[in-house]
């Protein structure tokens, strides 16, 4: 596919695609844009050659939506160790082992990725990085909920307590042995490593928008710290080409709102909320349950985590949204679930729209019912990706908890997908597949009957992950943004449990190609 489109212009447009209409009619057409929006859908033949893109018979379709990542931090990953092909012990310090040859003098080794249940479920300890000697290492479990440090790490935080909803794990010595949960991981690890200076941090935004593109992501829900976005994001807001509607986590009370009331949003980057977290993952056992989980003897149900923990969760949200911003809500265990809509249930009904239930993985049945019309924004290739675990952590009695996809939906809950990278892939048409066929990363079906049809998926991945981040459009029509993408093949052309995903050839924001597959 030869590129005939200026990217400069937000006005040309598309030659020769196939296009669906919504009675049926299906053809090639010539699609027309006019200040980054669609203009007209012409008969094919019409445009000419000037600023328009060939698209060659390939199928248009309307533009990818992440309606919940990490940005910043995706893009600082991009060049860190990844563990998550890791399947033993062995394995993993023979990784540490080499990342600390190749990385310069003074740097901090950091990985990520690492589930303790790809090897039995022992967890690393310090023990582990030893062969990263003196240099200072930090490796995030899979769900960034949990860390382990080595020695080095450890003689920095010296006599450290830890902050409450966390945890330090001791040895059989009564010493840390440099496993850090929760709060500990976030509060007394995090703030030690060093951040990225303002180039890097610049590079590594652009490295990730670009990543998003080449995924066919026109616009992403990232979750963002203020620092980030004013080094990395803002001063190349153009230049970054996709649309990213910003959720800060500055979450302490009270809440500073001044440096995002003062920021100026445009189309292309706003912020739209704060957010909390309420608990924790169930891969670390700390999402809070409210029944014990099944694979441990000590009655455990996770734990509640700052704000919550403090009891301060509905003071946060009447100030997010009392400022005029969209409050957003970690939960992923059922008990998490349930105070999160219980403290919603203060705001006024006409509110209610604009708070975003994050992840709600596991759902009472009473509760699910609760969710009509509230946004919920999941994350399918979490539930592949935890599947395992999930049977572990759950037991087979509370599985139809698991990602109860089809019943939100029945229950008239508003779904919109994302992935939470760098968690997991930021492919939207990986997340569509564990979606429709409820397969886990080895092919396994899991819950086969919270699968949703074709046309639900897909709009959860383009008009509602749009409206849940405050934005219009995701059809392809006259005055609709032209935010689109080119596929191979469209998703309802497919049979998802035996075909391999659609391509994406080209990605286009506002008019503009940000992406173009060689």
């Amino acid at each position: 596919m030869q590129n005939r489109l200026k990217t400069t212009s937000p006005s040309g447009g598309i030659r020769n695609a196939s296009f669906r209409s919504a009675d049926g009619h299906a053809g090639l057409v010539d699609i027309s844009f006019e200040g980054g929006r669609i203009g007209a859908i012409l008969e094919a033949g019409t445009l000419d050659g000037s600023e328009t893109l060939d698209a060659q018979g390939s199928r248009i379709h309307p533009g990818f939506v992440d309606a919940h990542l990490h940005l910043s931090l995706g893009g600082q990953t991009l060049d860190q160790l990844d563990l998550s092909g890791i399947r033993s012990r062995d394995d993993f310090e023979r990784a540490i082992g080499r990342r600390h040859e190749e990385l310069e003098p003074g740097r901090w080794l950091q990985a990520l990725g690492w589930n303790e249940d790809h090897w039995g479920g022992e967890r690393p300890t310090a023990d582990w990085l030893a062969a990263a000697g003196d240099r200072p290492t930090v490796c995030y479990r899979m769900d960034h909920h949990a860390c382990v440090v080595n020695e080095p790490v450890l003689r920095m935080l010296q006599d450290a307590s830890c902050p409450p909803g966390g945890e330090i794990i001791l040895g059989p010595d009564g010493r840390p042995n440099g496993e850090m949960i929760e709060s500990a991981a976030w509060h007394l690890v995090n703030p030690l490593v060093p951040d990225p200076t303002p180039d890097q941090a610049k590079a590594s935004a652009l490295e990730a928008a670009r990543h998003c593109a080449r995924h066919g992501l026109v616009a992403v829900g990232s979750m963002e710290y203020m620092q980030d976005v004013l080094t990395g994001l803002e001063p190349q807001r153009e230049e970054l080409g996709i649309r990213i509607m910003i959720t800060l986590l500055e979450r302490t009370l009270p809440i500073d709102f001044g440096a995002a009331d003062a920021f100026h949003g445009d189309e292309l980057l706003s912020i739209i909320g704060f957010k909390a977290f309420i608990d924790g993952t169930l891969g670390s056992r700390t999402a809070a349950m409210l029944e014990p989980y099944a694979d441990v003897d000590d009655g455990g149900r996770g734990m509640l985590v700052e704000l919550a923990e403090a009891g301060e969760l509905e003071h946060w949200i009447r100030s997010v949204h009392d400022h005029g911003y969209s409050p957003s809500m970690h939960a992923i265990g059922d008990r998490a679930l349930r105070l999160a809509l219980d403290v919603a249930d203060h705001l006024p009904e006409t509110a209610r729209h604009r708070v975003r239930f994050e992840h709600a993985q596991t759902a009472h049945p009473e509760d699910v019912a609760r969710m009509a019309a509230r946004f919920a924004s999941m994350q399918p290739l979490h539930k592949a990706s935890d599947a395992v675990t999930a049977r572990s952590r759950l037991g087979s009695d509370r599985m139809n908890r698991f990602f109860p996809f089809r019943g939100l939906r029945e229950a008239g809950a508003r779904l919109a997908f994302g992935s939470d990278w760098p968690i997991v892939s930021c492919d939207p048409l990986a997340g569509m597949r564990a979606a429709i066929t409820g397969l886990d990363l080895e092919g396994n079906p899991v819950e086969t009957r919270a699968n949703l049809p074709v046309e639900a998926a897909v709009e959860a991945y383009t008009t509602e992950a749009r409206a849940c981040l405050g934005l219009d459009g995701g059809r392809i029509a006259p005055g609709e943004p032209a935010d689109l993408v080119l596929l191979d093949r469209a998703p309802d052309e497919i049979t998802w449990s035996d075909e391999p995903d659609p391509k994406v050839l080209a990605t286009i924001v506002a008019g503009r190609i940000v992406h173009e597959a060689s």
